[in-house]
């Protein structure tokens, strides 16, 4: 059934809250809008995308359940799945043109771009799984006790490496960045991401190499640990220490330090072969360009001395 004749059939409750997502998001439900309601999810979706909608609503108790393994956590809420099919709507409501998905933890929203669910790496219960890991983590741990770079970091780690954003071919910022001394002070990650491209990409992938490192230098269970006693209300940086048993600053030096240890310019050569080249026969076509007007200036002017020769 359509949104409002779904509405009209609603309980006083339900039907509020659902008046409070259309408000927050009002422009997404520009088009018509259907809704399948359970228990457990809720799914509003674009006209056309119902068999989509019902392989979300059927995959849910999986992901659900993989989330609650990892993360020894129950997820006791029911949250709403937005799915739209107009790319530019999407665009205009995520704010950023490399945006697939994104999630509202305070509302239990996660909104998906459903016309890039084909497109490799992204599938549609990876991506929700991700943005549901989002939910999670917010659901457990206030906003002040988990910077944004873990956050992103976490999802990552937690949905087999995706991000949000990979709708760009370029990748390995991270490398160039740490020879350079241009990556991110993880301060400055502690709220928001860069807006610009290259930036915001870089963030991305910062966050989930340090959770990666973390994880290779403590194990799994100790990153548990860690949000748990984020989610018991420990500071940050208090929480890092008695699990880790190193401050944070520390930490973050012996991460950069080991990257660098084992990035160098052959590394960074080798990642970026292709543009490499692409520029260097960029190059070899304009000097032969250059050289080919040369010889027929040359050519040219000892015409014009022979002929005043012969004259």
């Amino acid at each position: 059934m359509v949104l409002l004749e779904y509405l009209k059939k609603m309980g006083k409750c339900a039907f509020f809250s659902i008046l409070a997502l259309l408000s927050m998001v009002s422009h997404v439900f520009a088009s018509e809008q259907a809704v399948l309601d359970t228990t457990e999810l809720v799914v509003v979706y674009d006209a056309g995308l119902e068999r989509t909608a019902r392989q979300a609503l059927a995959s849910y108790s999986g992901i659900k359940q993989e989330l609650e393994t990892s993360f020894q956590w129950r997820l006791d809420f029911r949250p709403t799945l937005v799915l739209l099919d107009d790319q530019k709507r999407f665009r205009q409501m995520a704010g950023h043109e490399l945006v697939v998905a994104y999630a509202l933890p305070k509302k239990k929203v996660v909104v998906i771009d459903h016309s890039k669910m084909n497109t490799s790496p992204f599938t549609l219960p990876t991506t929700f799984k991700h943005e549901l890991c989002h939910l999670m983590l917010h659901h457990y741990i206030k906003d002040d006790n988990l910077p944004r770079w873990l956050d992103e970091g976490i999802c990552q780690w937690a949905s087999d490496g995706l991000a949000d954003i990979i709708m760009d071919a370029r990748r390995d910022l991270l490398p160039a960045a740490l020879l350079s001394d241009s990556d991110f002070d993880l301060e400055t990650l502690q709220h928001q991401f860069p807006r610009d491209k290259n930036g915001l990409i870089l963030a991305y992938e910062q966050s989930k190499n340090l959770v990666e490192y973390l994880n290779r230098e403590y194990g799994s269970q100790a990153i548990l640990d860690f949000l748990r006693l984020l989610a018991q209300g420990y500071d940050f940086k208090s929480a890092f220490e008695i699990r880790f048993a190193t401050s944070f600053d520390a930490f973050e030096y012996q991460w950069r330090a080991h990257l660098k240890k084992n990035i160098n310019w052959f590394t960074y050569l080798s990642i970026h072969l292709y543009e490499i080249l692409f520029v260097s026969a960029a190059l070899l076509t304009i000097f032969g360009f250059i050289r080919k007007i040369i010889r027929r200036r040359a050519y040219s002017t000892q015409e014009d001395e022979e002929e005043e020769t012969r004259t």
